[in-house]
């Protein structure tokens, strides 16, 4: 079901399943165990693993997103905003166009969420054919509470290094981790503000917790759940006939006359 990987013919067979996943995640350090595409590898991957059990389209992962946070480290390529967005209703229109009308989003890139959540905004007025759907980046996250063992997470920590030496051991450099427990280093507090540096000012080098206390056991565990999670969601949204109407019914009432102020 990989889109890059089947020929013309074969694709239009599959438009019948109607869904179609872009996994999402990003070009960025991840401490100095894992590689920069982590998190797209992880889409991907969690993505291809759904379709086997679920008919579904999966297309190549989209590695060049939102990355402002990291720009600091080398690695990090981040698409300016206005570009990102244009990209983004780009991509999923030519999906459309080839006849898929339900579209997931599958981000696995924490930097992305607000962006995508400013997209599912921005082309609702948009006057579009197609649906798209963005779920949460851990679909299972008891499951994650369950088997941590370390007091903070959240980027090249126990829980996605365990994710990352489940799916791709080899690009695992295990006897790079830093040693100790890397802590936010955010020397402020102006909660419950946000600031536009808080990231780099708590993770300067793109590491969270201590990640000696990731196994492959552990991402087994979050893997099969997140994939069972996704195939759950992959059915529900195929029998999902509410929000394509629910579109065309604001799209329309977008195109009505609006009655005059005083009427």
């Amino acid at each position: 079901m990989e889109w890059e990987k089947v020929t013309s013919s074969e694709l239009y067979e599959m438009v019948r399943e109607g869904v179609c996943i872009i996994p999402i995640g990003s070009l960025e350090k991840h401490g100095e165990h894992l590689p920069l595409g982590n998190d797209a590898l992880i889409a991907h991957k969690i993505a291809l693993m759904a379709a086997e059990v679920e008919p579904v389209v999966v297309l190549p992962p989209l590695f060049f997103t939102y990355t402002k946070e990291m720009k600091n480290l080398t690695g990090a390529i981040s698409i300016e905003t206005d570009i990102l967005l244009s990209f983004l209703e780009n991509l999923c229109d030519e999906v459309s166009r080839n006849g898929f009308k339900k579209i997931i989003l599958l981000n696995c890139h924490g930097g992305n969420r607000n962006i995508l959540h400013v997209f599912l905004q921005h082309i609702t007025d948009r006057g579009k054919d197609y649906a798209v759907y963005l779920p949460p980046i851990f679909l299972a996250p008891e499951v994650i509470k369950e088997l941590r063992e370390t007091s903070e997470t959240g980027h090249a920590c126990e829980i996605e290094t365990s994710i990352s030496l489940y799916l791709f051991p080899e690009l695992c450099k295990m006897d790079r981790v830093p040693g100790g427990f890397s802590s936010s280093r955010k020397d402020y507090d102006v909660s419950p503000a946000r600031t536009s540096i808080d990231w780099y000012a708590s993770y300067p080098n793109a590491y969270v917790g201590d990640a000696k206390f990731a196994s492959a056991e552990k991402g087994r565990r979050i893997v099969e759940a997140q994939v069972e999670r996704l195939v759950d969601l992959i059915r529900k949204i195929k029998r999902d006939n509410k929000v394509l109407g629910k579109l065309r019914e604001f799209n329309e009432k977008l195109r009505e006359p609006k009655p005059r102020e005083g009427s």
